[in-house]
C-alpha cells in the first residue's frame, strides 16, 4: 500500500512538472508578420457626424520564431487619433500590453479602418503601422488604405424637382431614399452614386436620368473597388412603384443590385413607365429588369449577369425591346431555366392560376444568349392574350413551343462576344449577328455611340 501512495505521489509531480511553461525569453525577439504591408481597398471617408463607413476587417499573422514563451506589446503608431482600430487576439485598443505567445506560435490581429473627410475631389492615401515589441525589439507592419471624400444622401424624401449634377465628388447614398409622386429627380452626365447594402430607390414620380457615351451615369454598391464590381446583392436597386410614369434613363451603367430595375404596373396617364437607351444592368442577385405588368422601352441596352433573370415581364403589359443584348454566363446563382422570361399571368405555390393579364412583347435585333439550352421562358395562360412580335434575333432556344418563326431568326449560334466573363459583350469578327439585322429598323449609334451602318448589327454592340 505504501508503496502504491509512493507511486502515485511521484506521477503526480512528474505531471506536474511537465506542465509546467518554458521560461520566458527576457532578451529581445523579431516576430514575423505574416506581410509586411496590408493594403485597403478605397473607402469613402465618413459621414459626418456618423461612423459610416467602416472597412472590411483585415487579418494578419505575427508569429513568435523562438523556441521559448514570449510576451509582446502592440500599438498603433498613430495612437488614439489613427484611422485604424486593432484586435490583438480578442483584446482591443491603440495599445496592447503582454500578449503571451507560445514558442513558434502565432497571434492574430484584426484591423479596421475608418477615414475622416480629406477635402480632395480624388481619393487621398492614408498611412498608419503596427508596432509589435519583445524585449525592446520592434517589428512593424505598415497600414494602408485611401480615402475618397462624398456628398451623402441618407434615408431621405428628396425634395421636389432634386438635381444631382456635381462630378467632382461621388454621390453615397446610405438607405432607402424616395422621389414624390409628381416629381422629377434628374441626374447630370458624369455622376457616380454608391448605395449601401441597405439602399432602395422608391420612386413615385419619375427619374430623369441623361448621361451621353463619354460620361455616363453611374450607380452600384458603395465599395469602390474592381474586386467588387462585378459582385450582386450590394445594395437594394431602384423600384418605380405602381402609377409612376414617363422615366428616362439614357446612357446609365446600373451594377451590383439585387433587383436592377423593378417597375410596378401600367403607368396611370398612359405612356411608359419606363424608356431605356444605351443603358447598362449587371450583376444583379435576381434580375435586372423586372417589370409587373408594366410598360417598358429599351433599345441599345445591356441586361447581362443575373441570379435568375436578365428580362423579366410578369403578368403580362407591355414591352418594346430593339437592339438589346441579354446575356448571362451562370456565375450569379444556380438557375436551371432561361433568363429572358414572359408570361401573361400569376400562380400560386402550387402552380394554379391566381391572376391574367394581355401580354405583349415586341422584340427585333436583340441577342439573347446564356449557357442553357433553352434560354427563353414563356408562361402564356389561356385567360388572356399573349402576344409577341419577335423578328431578326439571335436567340438560345429550342422554340418547343412554336412562338417564334424560324425564318427571321438565328437560333443556337455562338454570338462570339469578345470576353463574356470578362463583362464584355461586343461582337467579335465573324460573329453570325454581323449584318444580321431588320432593314426596316433605324437605330442611328449603338450603346457606346458608335454610328450604326446598314444592315445594322444584332445587339447593342455595331461590330467595329
Amino acid at each position: 500500500m505504501r508503496k502504491l501512495a509512493l507511486f502515485i505521489l511521484t506521477l503526480v509531480s512528474l505531471i506536474a512538472i511537465s506542465c509546467e511553461r518554458d521560461p520566458w525569453l527576457e532578451g529581445p525577439v523579431s516576430l514575423k508578420p505574416s506581410t509586411d504591408t496590408l493594403w485597403f481597398d478605397t473607402l469613402f471617408t465618413q459621414k459626418p457626424g456618423s461612423s459610416y463607413p467602416i472597412s472590411v476587417t483585415k487579418i494578419i499573422s505575427i508569429r513568435n520564431p523562438e523556441n521559448a514563451w514570449v510576451k509582446a506589446d502592440f500599438e498603433l503608431a498613430g495612437g488614439s487619433t489613427s484611422a485604424f482600430r486593432i484586435n490583438v487576439d480578442g483584446v482591443a485598443g491603440p495599445s496592447i500590453q503582454g500578449i503571451e505567445i507560445a514558442p513558434r506560435d502565432s497571434v492574430f490581429v484584426f484591423v479596421q479602418c475608418s477615414l475622416e473627410p480629406n477635402n480632395n475631389t480624388q481619393p487621398a492615401i492614408v498611412l498608419d503601422s503596427i508596432l509589435a515589441r519583445v524585449g525592446g525589439r520592434e517589428s512593424r507592419v505598415i497600414l494602408s488604405a485611401w480615402g475618397w471624400d462624398a456628398h451623402y444622401v441618407q434615408d431621405s424624401v428628396l425634395p421636389c424637382n432634386t438635381r444631382w449634377s456635381k462630378t467632382d465628388k461621388p454621390y453615397v447614398i446610405v438607405g432607402d431614399v424616395l422621389v414624390r409622386q409628381g416629381c422629377t429627380f434628374t441626374i447630370d452626365p458624369g455622376v457616380q452614386i454608391y448605395a449601401s447594402a441597405r439602399t432602395v430607390l422608391y420612386v413615385l414620380g419619375q427619374l430623369n436620368w441623361q448621361g451621353s457615351p463619354g460620361a455616363p451615369i453611374r450607380i452600384r454598391g458603395d465599395i469602390p473597388s474592381y474586386k467588387t464590381d462585378s459582385l450582386p446583392n450590394q445594395w437594394g436597386g431602384i423600384y418605380l412603384v405602381r402609377n409612376s410614369g414617363n422615366s428616362i434613363l439614357k446612357h446609365c451603367d446600373i451594377r451590383n443590385a439585387n433587383v436592377g430595375i423593378r417597375v410596378d404596373s401600367l403607368p396611370i396617364a398612359g405612356g411608359y413607365n419606363l424608356r431605356m437607351e444605351s443603358t447598362r444592368v449587371s450583376y444583379c442577385g435576381q434580375a435586372c429588369v423586372a417589370g409587373i405588368n408594366a410598360k417598358i422601352e429599351a433599345i441599345n441596352c445591356l441586361f447581362t449577369d443575373a441570379g435568375s433573370y436578365t428580362f423579366l415581364g410578369l403578368l403580362g403589359g407591355q414591352y418594346n425591346l430593339t437592339h438589346c443584348t441579354m446575356a448571362d454566363n451562370g456565375r450569379i446563382g444556380t438557375r436551371q431555366k432561361g433568363h429572358f422570361a414572359l408570361t401573361n399571368c400569376l400562380r400560386d405555390g402550387l402552380g394554379r392560376v391566381v391572376s391574367t393579364e394581355p401580354m405583349q412583347c415586341s422584340m427585333t435585333n436583340c441577342i439573347v444568349e446564356g449557357p442553357q439550352w433553352e434560354e427563353l421562358q414563356f408562361d402564356a395562360d389561356a385567360g388572356a392574350p399573349f402576344t409577341l412580335n419577335f423578328g431578326f434575333n439571335l436567340i438560345r432556344t429550342r422554340n418547343d413551343g412554336g412562338y417564334l418563326p424560324a425564318s427571321n431568326h438565328i437560333f443556337n449560334q455562338d454570338p462570339l462576344f469578345e470576353a463574356p466573363l470578362g463583362g464584355n459583350y461586343r461582337l467579335q469578327a465573324g460573329s453570325p449577328a454581323i449584318d444580321k439585322g431588320s432593314s426596316t429598323i433605324t437605330v442611328a449609334q449603338d450603346l457606346t455611340g458608335f454610328a450604326r451602318t446598314a444592315p445594322n448589327d444584332l445587339g447593342c454592340y455595331e461590330y467595329r
